[in-house]
């Protein structure tokens, strides 16, 4: 309150509370504007502060207010996420009971069908995609080095669930370790990836790897994506259908 020299409401509507603050430095330098929605708040806001400023003399009010008063800008929040797993679901019944309204027996027998298809697609396209990307990086750009095999569990507590652990140092000389259930030998070629040391796997099996996910992304993944779609799409149609029929 010492800084404060005296309390306004400016702008349409009284939206706008102006705190000028004491000092000799210019009024620019010593004003502040606080914007808001309620004309109301700001009224009372700045009756409240009014009542709570203290009798100064001109020595106070000569004191620098802006050295005492520190301003931080906050951030706006943002808008609040999409709960797209919610927004589904309630899509997903909300389509199924306007087929069962509409009495589209066939759209929604292949309706129930749809999210065990795409779900399965989804959840096998994620298992897939991992190893067909990291895979082509490491084809692309990955370095080769030697590594040496450890006991599991024996370089730090994070590898008791990994078959085999082995150690190598990469081109700027830092000791790395691939983790994974490939291996078996005490020394092995490692392929890791420059940008991202993380990203390693023996060199014999990355082709093994890639060509492992990619089959499981064209014969599994796809074929139950694209199944789903072609189930909702049918079923969708025959919503559509049955309600023009109705209409016309």
């Amino acid at each position: 309150m010492a800084a404060i020299e005296r309390v306004e409401v400016h702008g349409l509507r009284g939206r706008t509370l102006v705190v000028v603050l004491t000092g000799q430095e210019p009024d620019a330098a010593r004003t502040h504007r606080f914007a808001s929605l309620g004309p109301t708040a700001v009224k009372r806001f700045a009756t409240v502060l009014r009542e709570a400023l203290p009798v100064r003399d001109k020595a106070e009010l000569a004191l620098s207010g802006p050295s005492l008063v520190r301003v931080e800008a906050l951030e706006r929040p943002g808008l609040p996420a999409v709960r797209w797993d919610v927004a589904t679901v309630v899509a997903f019944f909300l389509v199924l009971a306007a087929l069962l309204i509409t009495r589209s027996w066939m759209g929604a027998a292949f309706w129930l069908f749809v999210p065990m298809l795409v779900g399965a697609g989804v959840s096998l396209t994620a298992l897939g995609w991992k190893p067909v990307r990291e895979g082509w990086i490491l084809a692309v750009r990955g370095i080769t080095v030697d590594g040496r095999r450890e006991n599991s569990g024996s370089v730090d507590a994070g590898d008791s669930d990994a078959s085999y652990v082995y150690l190598f140092t990469d081109a700027e000389g830092a000791m790395r370790a691939y983790r994974g259930t490939n291996g078996g030998r005490d020394e092995e070629e490692i392929l890791y990836d420059p940008r991202n040391p993380g990203v390693s796997q023996l060199r014999r099996r990355n082709a093994a790897q890639f060509a492992t996910g990619l089959a499981l992304l064209l014969v599994l993944a796809l074929p139950l994506l694209g199944s789903g779609v072609a189930l909702g799409l049918f079923a969708l149609a025959d919503l559509f259908g049955s309600v023009s029929s109705t209409v016309f």
